[in-house]
């Protein structure tokens, strides 16, 4: 199971997140972009870094960390390792057998030929000699160079276990290490690998070298490995920790650092005998460590999020701008005016068309749902356990209001300042007529989760949810009558155009379409098979569709054909606002936020023929997890130190 944790990081990505000019998408939150970062360095004079990751994201800063500019990235992939050699020169190795050499400090970043496919997880050079590098992947990929990064060739290893680390202390000596406790020992550049046997299943994930003869080794479980003989014998440390550890750095024989899951770091000043736990705010993932001295330190991870210490790692402050609560909802109520909302009762709101977000206070920690406004000053939000909230001045402040019902509240729609209905688990839905003051329940005869709820006018609406439930009514939900259409997939989200026209999406890519309001459905073939969540029309044929993997894809004839669009993340996204052309907005996991910065491009799907199958489904999110829950704003925001005035 830990194997297959690991090997998550392996999907390959659709775009890069630092080609705006590109990829028409920018993002909004988190800044400066939100894809997981895993691997950060920095160079000799502390100021020059990189930061690569997920979506090929590349990232530079000249001044420690306190911003940051995105790069471009020839590779559009993940990328997981990083080694810096100077201000000018860097390497980064990744998915596909990728690496990408820079001598101008990003301005231009080089693919190199590998001769492997394998993912290449991490790559080092040796101490002293810019020349000599290696790289370690899947499968037991190993390769090095001779000539800086210029060329590389295979060196043998003799395992098939995914190798996850390396580190040289010298061009002699060197170790790898990976899954199914392997871990590597050379002597001579790599010439020959020797495998250190006796570890059993331990998933190994990062190492560093003390000294010439002491390496300390880090993994899953709170696995922590010290070798004092070059790697001949290794003895398990004691730490009396259990989380994942997923990176580890030494800066001297006495300094070292060790972090991993759950915002958890481990500091050491005897050389790795005793480990001393600190725990980052918010408990983030931590995939990734780097320390200049024994007191200057960056981490980051997942969602974008960076973190700097300046006193050892004792304390950690964030590089990175927004929060990282996972976001359910996005609606705009012009193209500038917004609001979205997610876990832990976050709401954002936005004047300027998402150019800065700023933090509402909800009154509560429950997840949030679904958000609509009926005008500028009167809005609604719904989340779990029964949750909905109502502000009437503009979003400024909210107030809670009692209802019966317990169950989580999935959606809200308004067709008037006083008719309303909210859908829920367990088949719940509720009517208000007096503009959300008071709330009753509607009998629908459904035990399923209703995902979603439309109205196109007082009378008329359709609710969609779990086990491919339709529902509908032409009398103001008086009664509800399920709509036979022999599905099993889930319906995320269902919207409607006009009267007659209206769009469903749910698990494994399906979409439906109705031209009578809801009374029949149709199978539209998206060609793809990943859950679709959010459903948006900018007219009766104009619509967009976003889901898992960060996919969204956009049809002009209702349908008959899709085009996928370029996007910038692999974040579920759960959300679309789309108000036509370049309007458009997306939000999802991580707090993603990103908005249209040109026209729609697309590129063609190819449509497949074939009768929908029965393809099932979850829920589009997961119970809120209050223990794991992430309020970013708890990590203090870093702030450059300030140069004290010269003396006269």
């Amino acid at each position: 199971m830990l194997s297959c944790a690991c090997l998550l990081l392996l999907l390959p990505i659709s775009h890069a997140a630092q080609q705006p000019q590109l990829s028409g998408w920018e993002w909004q939150n988190p800044l400066p972009q939100g894809n997981t970062i895993n691997s950060v360095r920095f160079a000799a004079d502390k100021k020059t870094g990189w930061a690569v990751g997920s979506d090929g994201a590349i990232l530079r800063t000249r001044n420690g960390g306190f911003e940051w500019q995105p790069q471009l990235s020839p590779a559009i992939t993940t990328l997981y390792g990083l080694y810096v050699k100077d201000k000018a020169r860097a390497v980064i190795s990744g998915a596909g057998g990728v690496i990408m050499t820079t001598a101008d400090g990003g301005r231009r970043w080089v693919t190199r030929t590998t001769g492997t496919k394998d993912h290449l997880f991490a790559v080092t050079f040796a101490p002293g000699d810019p020349m000599l590098g290696w790289s370690v992947g899947t499968f037991g990929a190993l390769i090095a160079t001779t000539d800086g990064g210029v060329t590389w060739k295979p060196q043998s290893t003799n395992t098939s276990s995914h190798l996850f680390s390396v580190a040289f202390f010298d061009a002699k000596s060197g170790i790898a290490v990976g899954s199914r406790g392997t871990l590597l020992v050379t002597n001579n550049g790599g010439a020959e690998w020797k495998p250190y046997a006796g570890l059993g299943n331990l998933f190994l994930t990062g190492v560093s070298f003390v000294s010439a003869k002491r390496a300390v080794v880090v993994g899953y479980q709170g696995t922590i490995l010290q070798t004092d003989d070059g790697g001949a014998t290794w003895r398990n440390l004691n730490v009396l920790v259990t989380t994942d550890l997923l990176s580890v750095v030494f800066t001297d024989e006495m300094h070292g650092w060790a972090a991993g899951d759950g915002g958890v770091v481990l500091t050491t000043g005897d050389g790795g005998t005793i480990w001393l736990p600190v725990n980052v705010r918010t408990a983030p993932k931590l995939t990734t460590l780097f320390f200049a001295d024994e007191t200057l330190g960056w981490a980051a991870g997942a969602d974008g999020l960076v973190v700097r210490t300046d006193d050892g790692g004792f304390s950690w402050r964030r590089l990175t701008e927004g929060g990282r609560e996972d976001l359910s909802h996005i609606f705009f109520m012009d193209n500038s005016h917004g609001w979205a909302v997610g876990s832990r009762g976050k709401i954002l709101f936005t004047s300027s068309g998402g150019k800065n977000w700023i933090v509402r206070l909800s009154g509560t920690t429950n997840r949030l749902n679904s958000i609509t406004f009926v005008s500028r000053k009167v809005g609604f939000a719904v989340g779990d356990r029964g949750t909905v909230l109502r502000t009437m001045n503009g979003g400024v402040l909210w107030e809670l209001v009692v209802v019966e019902a317990k169950e989580d509240l999935f959606s809200v729609d308004f067709v008037s300042p006083e008719s309303g209905w909210i859908a829920g688990a367990r088949g719940l839905i509720m009517h208000t007529e007096d503009g959300g003051q008071t709330w009753r329940s509607q009998k629908t005869n459904t035990l399923n989760w209703l995902e979603d709820v439309s109205f196109t006018d007082p009378q008329h609406g359709v609710a969609v949810g779990s086990n491919g439930t339709i529902l509908r009514t032409e009398n103001a939900g008086e009664t509800w009558k399920r709509v036979d259409k022999n599905l099993r997939e889930w319906l995320y989200a269902v919207t409607f155009a006009d009267g007659l026209r209206g769009y469903a999406v749910g698990s494994r890519g399906i979409i439906l379409r109705t031209d009578d309001g809801g009374v029949t459905w149709k199978d539209m073939e998206s060609g793809l098979s990943t859950n679709l969540f959010a459903v948006a029309v900018a007219g009766r044929d104009d619509v967009l569709v976003a889901g898992e993997q960060g996919r969204i894809i956009h049809t002009q004839d209702a349908g008959a054909t899709w085009e996928q669009q370029p996007t910038i993340t692999s974040a579920p996204l759960y959300s679309v606002a789309y108000r036509g052309g370049a309007n458009l907005w997306v939000a999802g996991s991580g707090g993603a936020i990103l908005r249209r910065t040109d026209s729609i491009a697309t590129v063609s799907i190819p449509t497949p023929r074939l009768p929908p199958s029965l393809r099932g489904g979850v829920p589009k999110l997961q119970p809120q997890n209050a223990a794991n829950a992430v309020d970013d704003g708890d990590i203090p925001r870093a702030v450059p130190p300030t140069r004290k005035p010269l003396r006269p």
